[in-house]
């Protein structure tokens, strides 16, 4: 589906480094701790960790920063830091970047938001955060609120982050709104606090967040509607963005019915950050004059960008513009790209886990001869247990080992188009083996899911699974639903 020209979207991104955007948020200092468990501790039932790194990003309100440096735009930020070293390594990191920090503020008494996160194996292990969940100091707000009064008209734009630590608490917010009234400022707010955007021109949400704030079901079209609608009304904003994952965005717009665009799906991604990419190319098109619809569409590309990527959140122009290009000559996504040898598979799975937000990995694997109801329930409910899943699939040799001669009654390349057309499967990798145990070595997944009528203790690849620290779930299954009945009762048909 052509969302957007090329062409057009040039246009537009060229104009993006004429742009100086204010960034308003809570600010934090993402801290990453990798290293490896090669034992457990003696004191508690817990892994211990050979620390062997570290490193540091900006984290919060600072990301949403680095997308829009990374699109090429001038950047910079209003917030508050404690008198640390958290602090001060995060100006350090933003100064690195380009971004101007004079409207970075101290707190004294305050620490600076600190998130760390300790990775083993590529794992999450466990996350500690430190951090002071009140309201910021009135003296202070009333400065950053001078400051602002002092320098608001260098600014061609306005993004408002929000992540509940307490810089926009006690209906402060409205006091800065009233002095943005009539320039393009545009929010990602939580749910617990966004009556207190009430006046922005817009805000982005995705489904969950859209969902606590408004009451209705978003997994619905119907209750994604009333949300959506109920929000636009609630807030007196000109419009409403909430992304959907897998389903896309969905635009709500004052005078003007709701609209949907579809996601661009990738076989792999990391989603980290993409709702920071989303707001930041929202802001930047509204801030040169894009409508929102327009602006929803040039965003879909962006987040089509990020997930794709490992370990990062920021997308630039050119890689923007050449996911149009991919649209434009290729609108029709091929679900063979999706389909993999084992050693590819194996390199991208190891790649994601390398990030710094790994994705959850599902496996499942079977012959799919007939692909029928049972089949794609199995694979819906894998994709559920995690954000990636993969399938291990017969090739036709084995499926003749375990089935007989008679089958498969489709070949394997047919089969492995079959399941790579479905939305929930992200890779087909075809294996040889009568037993997907040599391939489950190799992909390492976090879950395995099994469908059909077996128990845990039976199956050789639990004890496999169980040994990196995988689960093994079995999904039942679907009475009168298998491909060897479907098989008969087309032999047994006149």
């Amino acid at each position: 589906m052509n969302l957007l020209h090329r062409s057009r979207a040039r246009s537009i991104t060229d104009r993006f480094p004429d742009q100086r955007i204010l960034v308003m948020g809570d600010l934090m200092l993402d801290h990453w701790v990798w290293g490896s468990v090669s034992r457990i501790s003696p004191e508690a039932p817990i892994p211990v960790v050979d620390v062997q790194r570290h490193s540091y990003t900006p984290g919060g309100a600072a990301n949403v920063v680095s997308n829009l440096k990374a699109l090429g735009a001038q950047v910079e930020i209003l917030g508050v830091v404690g008198a640390d070293d958290p602090g001060r390594r995060l100006r350090a990191l933003l100064r690195r970047q380009g971004i101007g920090t004079e409207g970075l503020f101290v707190q004294k008494d305050r620490p600076t938001s600190l998130k760390t996160r300790i990775i083993a194996h590529s794992q999450q292990v466990v996350r500690a955060d430190l951090e002071q969940r009140t309201a910021v100091d009135g003296t202070l707000w009333s400065r950053m609120l001078a400051w602002l009064d002092e320098n608001r008209e260098r600014f061609t734009g306005f993004l408002l982050s929000d992540y509940n630590k307490g810089l926009f608490w006690d209906g402060r917010l409205k006091e800065m709104l009233r002095r943005l009234e009539g320039r393009p400022t545009l929010a990602g707010p939580k749910p617990e606090n966004i009556e207190e955007f009430r006046g922005v021109e817009m805000v982005t949400l995705n489904a969950l967040e859209a969902r606590v704030a408004s009451g209705h079901d978003t997994a619905t079209a119907e209750g994604l509607q009333r949300a959506g609608e109920d929000l636009l009304e609630r807030l007196g904003c000109r419009a409403v963005l909430v992304t959907l994952g897998e389903r896309g965005m969905a635009l709500f717009e004052k005078g003007h019915p709701w609209r949907q665009v579809p996601a661009l799906a990738s076989q792999v991604y990391d989603v980290s950050g993409a709702g920071d990419t989303v707001l930041s190319v929202m802001g930047l098109a509204r801030s040169v004059g894009v409508e929102p619809e327009e602006a929803m569409r040039l965003a879909s590309h962006a987040a089509a960008v990020v997930v794709r990527k490992v370990g990062t959140a920021t997308v630039d122009c050119e890689e923007l513009l050449a996911s149009l290009d991919r649209d434009e000559k290729n609108p029709v996504r091929d679900p063979k790209s999706k389909i993999v040898p084992a050693s590819e598979a194996q390199a991208r799975l190891e790649a994601l886990r390398a990030g710094q937000e790994p994705p959850r990995i599902v496996f499942t694997n079977g012959c799919f001869d007939l692909l029928h109801v049972g089949h794609l329930r199995t694979l819906m409910t894998a994709r559920r247990h995690g954000d990636l899943l993969v399938v291990g699939l017969n090739s036709d040799r084995s499926v003749r080992a375990l089935k007989g001669p008679e089958r498969p009654l489709n070949t394997q390349d047919e089969r492995a188009e079959m399941l790579a057309g479905l939305e929930c499967v992200d890779l087909v990798v075809l294996f040889d083996e009568d037993t997907p145990l040599a391939l489950l070595e190799r992909l390492r997944p976090d879950v395995h899911v099994k469908g059909g009528d077996y128990r845990e203790e039976d199956l050789p690849e639990a004890a496999l699974v169980r040994s990196w620290g995988g689960r093994v779930v079995l999904t039942g299954v679907v009475p009168e639903r298998s491909t060897s009945l479907l098989a008969e009762r087309i032999r047994q048909s006149p």
